[in-house]
């Protein structure tokens, strides 16, 4: 687990040239860019085998006029493991497991997460 944050805190601060989502094979890739001084390096993040996901735009104190697709590009603000959970009262959504072990903030919007494998430069960690 020591190596997936190691590994993890060297993409923050990537810019994101694209996100894939499949959802037929669990799999969401980040493709992104590192600029580190002046040396540029391309990244790959995969998250595999996922249970659940869950997209956040916002957080309750962000500006009204906040809005993801605003932006001339998007920063992997951070990568967090850990437990965290949703929670609904309504009876359809009660149903399903609302916790997640990754979350992954882009500027002010969050996606958690719940998997077991990443895969970060061809590299493969359990989490």
């Amino acid at each position: 687990m020591e190596n997936n944050f190691k590994t993890c805190n060297s993409l923050w601060s990537s810019t994101i040239k694209k996100i894939n989502f499949d959802l037929f094979n669990k799999t969401i890739k980040f493709d992104l860019t590192l600029l580190e001084r002046e040396n540029e390096t391309s990244h790959t993040l995969e998250i595999m085998d996922y249970e659940s996901f869950l997209w956040i735009e916002k957080y309750k104190t962000t500006h009204e006029g906040y809005d993801i697709r605003n932006y001339d590009y998007h920063e992997l603000t951070s990568i967090t493991f850990g437990n965290f959970e949703a929670k609904s009262d309504n009876k359809w959504l009660k149903q399903y497991a609302l916790k997640y072990n990754i979350a992954i903030e882009i500027w002010e919007s969050a996606l958690l997460i719940k998997s077991t494998k990443l895969v970060i430069d061809g590299e493969e960690f359990h989490i």
